[in-house]
């Protein structure tokens, strides 16, 4: 039997909100259900043994997701009154003990009643509610008369979550046939080592290439926050598991803000990213906007979140955006309409094909004081130069043309990457830069480019009235003092000369500096 400090300290609503959830996954699985008949319907006209043989396996799973659905769709009721009961129960149990307060009773774990000493020493013991002068009813009879009425609701509160437990029970894999066998692919992938995230993006690539198309449909299904984090994956897959994961995130940030409303600013601020990752994703394809990707999404720390304009593995042209300062899952839209920019600068410079992804991949500074260490580029760069690595396993056909563009901090990261790995890149560019950790581009390593020839492929620039020109110098020099210069628009100055809104103008239409970014992103000189 429930004790009365279970009861009395039970969350009820968490069972309302398993119920929700596992409504969700009940729709979803019947969705995928409903998209397998109209596949099936799709092959009507293929005939012979084959054929049939397909349509029979493909019939089967469709039949097994209709049977999961309905049993999924069983558990949200269960939960609902479950919780609906313990609710109930509850707010007759604060009433308990209230009386049992007021009649300085204590409720013991049994539901017994019993009483306690009213006086201290020769002194009454001041009950709330009541005056000295008014006669207290007899403890005894009182705790004799609430005992059974505690118990009672604790009978009741039991009776209900048994009757609960017992009807879930019978909602089993098996009921629903779902169930897998010893040779099911979900089983045999289930059991199949992932790679950790210190994998080589080749590893990770050759691993995935020797699984059947059923084992990596099984492990994408079963460990889409593993399959969406490793670099070496194709950004197809990538993208199916990370949408996956967006939701569960979107999810988990939600009930955060339930149980601690104390953080309910920061979690709004990340759901509020999510949200601009989403409307992005549910952007129709158009001239203006490619075909996105979701590569990477995480709700830890400050966020991660890697989306790619195009698809990355077949563009001829592909570019990694590096934010700076103050970069989050939370502020998204800016970084993602970048993307977007680049993308149509590119294609103007005539890009056949072009790729932008935007790469919030580390924990960038939030803060001026911040941004002039060196530990978020120290801390980052291992991720860029394996995402970079990434990129060149899972493309397609001839060699892909690849730029790291950097804007503020995020040339510092760019930089450290460079100088301390080999990034892999046939360009780099650095935007508004406070410097990038070397003194002469000598320094710096792109592996898409030998090494006489890597002062002829990193770029800069920066406006004239860009405040970043009073920090110049914080992480080395500013390499617009010694790699390749571009134009940029100097932006309008303020009454003391920098403008701080100048630092976000790159990427304004008409601006020489988004031109530039898409003559070097697309191969072509600048000017």
């Amino acid at each position: 039997m429930l004790s009365f400090p279970e009861l009395r300290d039970a969350e009820p609503a968490v069972f309302s909100r398993a119920a929700g959830k596992w409504q969700r996954f009940a729709q979803l699985i019947g969705e995928r259900g409903d998209e397998l008949a109209k596949q099936i319907k799709s092959l009507e006209k293929w005939t012979g043994k084959g054929s049939e043989a397909a349509k029979g396996d493909l019939n089967e799973q469709r039949k097994r997701l209709a049977d999961a659905a309905e049993q999924m769709g069983r558990i949200p009721p269960v939960l609902t009154q479950v919780g609906t009961i313990l609710t109930a129960d509850q707010a007759r149990l604060r009433e308990a003990i209230a009386t049992a307060n007021d009649n300085s009773l204590v409720i013991q774990p049994d539901g017994t009643v019993v009483a306690t000493d009213r006086t201290v020493g020769n002194t009454p013991y001041p009950v709330p509610g009541r005056s000295p002068q008014q006669t207290l009813p007899d403890q005894k009879q009182v705790a004799a008369q609430l005992t059974p009425v505690v118990q009672g609701i604790l009978r009741h509160a039991t009776a209900a979550d048994e009757e609960a437990a017992a009807a879930l029970r019978k909602l089993t894999a098996q009921a629903a046939g779902m169930a897998p066998g010893a040779k099911d692919a979900t089983v045999i992938a289930g059991n199949t080592s992932i790679p950790g995230p210190k994998a080589k993006p080749g590893e990770v690539n050759d691993w995935w290439k020797s699984l059947t198309p059923q084992q990596q449909e099984s492990l994408l299904f079963m460990h889409s926050e593993k399959i969406g984090n490793l670099d070496g994956i194709p950004a197809e897959v990538r993208d199916r598991a990370n949408r996956a994961v967006l939701a569960q995130e979107k999810a988990k940030l939600i009930e955060m803000r339930d149980q601690d409303p104390g953080k309910a600013a920061e979690i709004n601020g990340k759901l509020k990213g999510i949200g601009e990752i989403e409307d992005r994703l549910n952007t129709k394809p158009s001239a203006e906007h490619q075909q996105p990707y979701l590569l990477k999404i995480s709700s830890d720390g400050t966020g991660r979140a890697i989306v790619a304009m195009g698809n990355p593995d077949t563009a001829k042209n592909v570019a990694t955006y590096v934010p700076g300062t103050y970069s989050t899952v939370a502020d998204m839209k800016t970084d993602l309409t970048r993307a977007d920019q680049m993308v149509l600068a590119a294609k103007n410079a005539g890009s056949p094909s072009t790729s932008v992804i935007t790469w919030v991949g580390y924990e960038a500074p939030q803060g001026i004081p911040e941004a002039a260490q060196n530990k978020f580029a120290d801390n980052g760069k291992a991720a860029l130069n394996n995402f970079q690595d990434g990129l060149r396993e899972t493309h397609q056909g001839e060699k892909s043309h690849n730029t790291v563009v950097g804007h503020s901090y995020g040339t510092v990261l760019i930089g450290h990457a460079a100088r301390d790995g080999k990034l892999n890149a046939d360009e780099a560019v650095f935007v508004a830069s406070p410097g990038v950790g070397v003194t002469n581009v000598k320094d710096l390593h792109l592996t898409g480019v030998p090494e006489d020839k890597v002062a002829d492929r990193v770029h800069s620039t920066t406006a004239q009235y860009d405040p970043i020109n009073v920090v110049a110098g914080t992480h080395g020099p500013s390499p617009t003092q010694f790699t390749n210069t571009f134009e940029s628009a100097p932006g309008p100055p303020s009454a003391v000369g920098w403008n701080q809104a100048v630092h976000s103008m790159y990427w304004e239409t008409g601006n020489p500096a988004l031109t530039n970014m898409g003559n070097i992103i697309a191969g072509k000189p600048t000017f």
